[in-house]
């Protein structure tokens, strides 16, 4: 039985535009992504779809090499004996053979597709972008302070464990508001927030803080916008909390029986080390976590405020 063409993969007519492929290949990676139900054979097969039919050039190859056989006999007694083309499954299994941990780091567009002009190659080999920024007339300096805290927990533990984590700070929000940082590899995406309290002991039970007889509620981190506008990803919140001194133990957070957080469940709440654990599990267990989706970086960048 023959594998299905990358057409049939996402849906699409053979006379699909640009524009049409790019709608098909998100609603596709949504429904396939292994974080949300899919499973990761599926969606590597609507990846390599969408890497084959989003270049012009590959998806000429592609479409010479499967025209009819009559076409094709008439080529090769014309051209001669040729090397015979792989298959689109035989593409999809080499390129998926080796471990994720070891396989180096790939970009989709390539960097030497001269056609996709958002985003240069320069650009795209940057692991940080931006930096934290002033909102309006007036700028909390301890805001800016924790941002820079927390570009600086990134850049020393979490990007040079996945190379191809791009972390992009101070966007606008999807729907209003800002996000202090987002991290993106492979398909996966944390979107990063911050606060600081002080050190000690804290309870958290899914919606607040409580040290003692206090009660902190983290920013409420509104993902649903960002999740809509980047269907192919899977976005998940975190909230770091820092203390003001260098001990990314603390603040010690436990949590209550109805507090724990999960990718679909109540909001992930931590302190730096477990920011950094987290982050490495999650983005680092993600399909395909070496690969750098230049269009998803491009759309990032151009959200910064």
């Amino acid at each position: 039985m023959s594998s299905p063409s990358p057409y049939a993969i996402l849906g699409i007519a053979r006379t699909a535009t640009l524009a049409e492929i790019k709608v098909a290949y998100r609603k596709a990676a949504r429904e396939s992504h292994p974080d949300l139900g899919g499973s990761a054979e599926k969606f590597k097969q609507v990846q390599q779809a969408y890497q084959l039919l989003s270049s012009e050039q590959s998806r000429a190859n592609y479409d010479r090499s499967f025209q009819s056989p009559d076409a094709a006999s008439s080529a090769s007694r014309t051209a001669g004996p040729t090397r015979p083309e792989r298959s689109y499954d035989q593409r999809v299994r080499s390129n998926t053979a080796q471990p994720k941990s070891q396989l180096p780091v790939q970009f989709v567009p390539p960097l030497e597709d001269a056609l996709f002009t958002e985003l240069s190659a320069k650009q795209s080999k940057l692991q940080v972008h931006g930096q934290p920024r002033k909102r309006g007339l007036f700028t909390s300096r301890s805001r800016l302070a924790r941002e820079e805290a927390t570009i600086s927990l990134l850049q020393r533990n979490v990007l040079p464990v996945l190379p191809a984590a791009r972390l992009v700070n101070g966007l606008h929000a999807p729907g209003g508001g800002h996000f202090d940082h987002v991290l993106i590899a492979g398909y996966r995406m944390a979107v990063i927030g911050t606060m600081t309290l002080p050190e000690g002991y804290y309870m958290f039970d899914g919606q607040v803080l409580r040290h003692g007889n206090k009660m902190t509620q983290p920013p409420a981190l509104q993902i649903a916008g960002m999740q809509r506008a980047f269907m192919q990803m899977n976005v998940v919140p975190y909230t770091l909390v820092l203390t003001g001194r260098d001990n990314p133990h603390e603040p010690v957070i436990e949590y209550g029986r109805k507090g724990a957080p999960a990718l679909a469940g109540s909001p992930n709440v931590l302190n730096a080390a477990g920011l950094v654990r987290e982050l490495k599990l999650f983005l680092g267990s993600g399909p395909q976590p070496n690969l750098v989706d230049r269009e998803v970086l491009a759309r990032l960048l151009a959200g910064m405020y």
